[in-house]
Formats: structure tokens, sequence, C-alpha cells
């Protein structure tokens, strides 16, 4: 089984999940260069209370994941993707647009809870159904999307913010999702049986493929929502990635201000945080290839660590105010950044198989994204306690690197086999 042998039809489908990744994940990216313009036009001293609403949205969206979740598992994924992608287009319009402080509230927390859904949901669920086998090299290659919504993504909104004003990158948003709409209506099949091909793109029988889909689609997942909540694996995965995640979008959504509170200018940090995630794109591929050749769990533990260094670093760079040790962190956290999105979806389908993938992620979703926008409380509050902003910063990552410890012991206990329906 070569692993980067996905056909014509599977490569199709981690492009597109590429770039449902890659939109999905502006959102708390763009708050390093808009929240400032907002606060501007609110008339308000500081951007910083707008950072709230990112935390509500994140808890608006646990059960709204719930609910996307178990209509999936129900209906499908397609159906409910294209709806969420209209939607997403609708408020990213009306986002640009907001001129008071309640209309920011409104329309900021509903991108932010849009955002996690498809983020964590219809990403993981598309690619589940495609590559079962071949998760590790699928999700490297689709989670390219991350690092590079973070090379791109906020350089040019602070572009098109400096040159057409405030609302034209929002616009441009609208446009986005609109076109990946469409495409997913007119060229994406829930399942590779839909589309004459095969999962993982390993030839079977006309009559296995037609067997599959029937499977497939008239499945209904044994582990009830009482049983999920009793399987230990079930907790160790919502500790591992939640406490995971939580430093991802603590780091992600605050790289500009955190860099420049320890000397650089705004434009400098943007080229740091855009030069570090370039050089993160290979690194979600190779995180991959790692997944695929060593396993999940092994590669969960060594990602684990290797976050916890990050982490230590950011905090000591921010203490120290050093420059050198603040931009390892953040080319470290690069390359890191993809892989956190392949583990978390490889890893719940190894522990419950292709066929309760549905059923288990429909679950552990809305936890992980309960557990990590608590990044949006914990940041405000402890700099709102600090003297400085880089002393404030240097206490949150040392907060990072205590959670990502708890991960990285909760990694170990988790299991190698699969205890659901393969």
């Amino acid at each position: 089984m070569k692993a980067n042998n996905f056909g014509k039809h599977g490569w199709w489908i981690i492009i597109f999940t590429l770039f449902i990744y890659m939109f999905t994940s502006t959102a708390p990216d763009i708050l390093n260069v808009t929240t400032t313009g907002f606060a501007e036009r609110f008339g308000m001293a500081s951007g910083d209370p707008l950072l709230i609403f990112a935390a509500i949205g994140g808890f608006v969206g646990i059960p709204l994941a719930l609910i996307v979740g178990q209509v999936i598992s129900k209906k499908g994924v397609k159906g409910p993707a294209v709806v969420l992608l209209f939607i997403l287009a609708i408020v990213w319009f009306l986002y640009g647009r907001c001129e008071t402080f309640t209309q920011y509230a409104v329309i900021a927390t509903i991108v932010a809870a849009l955002a996690n859904v498809g983020n964590l949901v219809i990403t993981q669920q598309l690619m589940s159904n495609w590559f079962p086998k071949k998760k590790g090299t699928a999700l490297g290659w689709a989670t390219v999307g991350m690092p590079l919504d973070s090379a791109i993504t906020v350089a040019v909104f602070q572009a098109l913010i400096v040159k057409k004003g405030l609302s034209a990158p929002f616009y441009m948003m609208c446009i986005i999702f609109v076109i990946l709409a469409i495409v997913m209506i007119i060229a994406v099949k829930a399942y590779p049986e839909e589309a004459g091909a095969y999962p993982d793109n390993e030839p079977i029988s006309e009559e296995e493929r037609k067997a599959n889909l029937e499977a497939l689609t008239n499945y209904k997942s044994e582990i009830t929502v009482g049983k999920m909540f009793k399987i230990k694996d079930f907790w160790l995965l919502v500790i591992t990635f939640g406490f995971l995640f939580i430093g991802l979008i603590g780091i992600m959504s605050q790289m500009v201000p955190r860099m420049v509170s320890i000397g650089l200018d705004t434009n400098s940090a943007i080229m740091w945080l855009t030069i570090a995630s370039v050089v993160g794109i290979p690194g979600s591929i190779a995180w991959g290839i790692v997944d695929q050749k060593i396993g999940t769990k092994k590669t969960t533990i060594i990602f684990s660590a290797l976050w916890a260094i990050m982490t230590l670093l950011a905090a000591i760079g921010c203490g120290m105010g050093s420059i050198p040790i603040s931009i390892a962190s953040v080319v470290m956290v690069s390359c890191l950044q993809g892989g956190l999105g392949n583990l978390m979806p490889s890893m719940v389908i190894n522990v419950f198989g292709r066929y309760d993938f549905a059923q288990a992620n429909k679950l552990v979703v809305p936890f992980v994204v309960g557990i990590r926008t608590l990044a949006f409380i914990i940041m405000p509050m402890i700099l709102g306690m600090s003297a400085t902003a880089s002393a404030g910063y240097a206490k949150i990552f040392v907060v990072f690197t205590v959670l990502t410890v708890i991960a990285l012991i909760s990694a170990c206990g988790l299991s190698k086999e699969t205890i659901g329906k393969k």
C-alpha cells in the first residue's frame, strides 16, 4: 500500500479539504490584525475586550457541533457541509459591516462557532470516509491548509485593511465560502464509493464497492452516548487534544501582539509569522508520514513532548524579552500546527474505526472545542493582571506548558487497538 497513492478522486478530496481547513482556520488567526481596527471603529481604547467573543463563539460551538455531528451521523456529511459553507459566506459578509459593539458581539460569536464546526467536524468526517487506513498521510496533506492560512491570510487581511479599509477582507471571505459551497455541490462526493472509487484507493470488486456503500449509509452504531461516556479512551482523547488545542488557539490568535510585546513592530511580526508558517507547510506533511510509519499513538506522544518544549521556549522568550528565542518558538509551532489538526481525527479513527467515527467524533469535538475555547478567557485574564504584556504572555505560556504535560500523560494511556468497527 503506497502511502501517497490516493488516486485522482482521492487527491481531489484532499485538495478540497485543504481549503476547508485553511479558511475555517481564518477566524482566530485574523484576530492578530482586526481587533484594533474594530476597536477604533467602535471608539474603544483597546481591542483586547473583543477577544471574549471568540470564547463565547467556542462555547456556542459545543451544542452546534453536537447537532451537526448528529445530523451527519444520520444523513451524511455533504448536505450539512454545503449549508454550513453558505451560512459562513453570509456571516463573513456581515462581519465586515459591523458598525457597533453589539453587532460585532453577535456576528463574531456566530463566525467562531461555525468555523469550529467546519474545521473539526466537516473536514474530519470527509477524510475518515475516504481514507480509513491511509488517514495519517492523507490528513498530513490536507492539514497543510492550517499553516497555509497563517502564512497567507493574516498578511492578506493586513494589506487589504491598509489599502481598501477594514471591511474589504471580510467581503473576500464571503466570496471564498460561496465558491467552496458551489464546488462541494457540484464536485465533491461524501464517500469514495459514490465517485466510483475505493477507500484509500485500494481496488475492490464492484460488488464489494456497492456493499460497502450500502453498509456505510445504513450503519447504526452500537456505541450510544451513554456507552461513549463510559469508555476510558473517549476521555483521554478529550483531555489530550483539548489541552493541546487550547495552546494552539491561544498562540495563533495572539502571535502578532505577543511578538510586538517583546520589541518587534507589527509588520516585522507579521513577516515572521508568514515565514514560520511557510516553514510549517512541509511539517504538516511530515507529521502525516510519521503517523503512517510508526502509528498514531506513538506520534501523538512525540508530538505532545515537542509541543511542551515549544510552549516552554515561548515562555522563556517572553520572560526574557528575547526575540531570537521567541522566533524559534514561532517556527516550532508552525511546524507542529498542521500535525495537531492531523493527529486528532487520525487518533479518533484509530480508536473507533471508520464505521463508528461519526458517532465518536460528534462527541469528542464539542468537548475539545469547549476546552480550547478557554484560551480566550485565560489570556485576557492573565494579561489584565500582569504589569507588562510580555510578562503576561510568559505566564500564559507557563500555563500552556503545564496543560501540555497533562496532555502528554493522557496520550500515553490511549489504546493501541481499535474498539469500534473498522
